[in-house]
């Protein structure tokens, strides 16, 4: 299987994965039987519903954690973007310059808003050290891009940062779907394989 579809794969499983651990209140047993709830969609027109940031802090789906390894995902790909310019052009190309302002951009708001300390305060101890892990990741690049001189530091900051990301990453998925039932599992993979077909 090839990266972006392995890539894909992982993000809408991600995705789906968050989804149905937002509405796990909809698996319950009845009667002894356990049994499944449908998830309708809800339509566009309705308006979307705000959510303290403790009910955040405290749910089983907060979303600083696969956020920020959102924002790792991002940053990443800009700055493998700004490796074909830096290779090209030099450090001082505009477009280096540009993306590694996106990537700086994007780790400010990993920081600032998906990874605020009380955001953080109540997750479980694996999620816990899996955003503080994110949060180091984050301040080292941010610190090694505003210091960049050269194109092969470039490189290494795009090696070091792919890597560990794709460790964080691999770490919170596995450790999600550790939690969830055979049945939920069943039900990703079976979503999972639809997707990708649909592709």
């Amino acid at each position: 299987m090839d990266k972006e579809t392995l890539a894909m794969l992982f993000e809408e499983g991600g995705n789906l994965l968050t989804m149905l651990l937002r509405n796990r209140d909809l698996f319950r047993s009845v009667g002894g039987a356990s049994e499944v709830a449908t998830v309708e969609q809800e339509s566009p027109t309705e308006e979307p519903v705000s959510v303290p940031t403790s009910e955040k802090a405290t749910g089983v789906a907060t979303g600083c954690v696969p956020c920020s390894i959102g924002h790792l995902g991002t940053c990443c790909g800009i700055i493998n973007e700004g490796m074909r310019f830096a290779r090209k052009d030099g450090i001082q190309s505009d477009e280096v310059i540009s993306r590694v302002n996106m990537c700086l951009d994007e780790l400010n708001a990993l920081e600032r808003v998906d990874l605020r300390p009380e955001l953080i305060h109540d997750l479980p101890d694996w999620e816990k050290a899996l955003a503080e892990q994110s949060l180091s990741l984050s301040r080292t690049l941010r610190h090694d891009l505003e210091g960049l001189s050269s194109v092969s530091q470039l490189e290494e900051i795009a090696a070091k940062t792919q890597t560990t990301r794709q460790e964080i990453g691999k770490s919170w998925f596995k450790q999600r779907l550790s939690l969830m039932t055979p049945g939920q599992r069943q039900e990703v993979e079976n979503e999972l394989r639809k997707r990708a077909a649909a592709k």
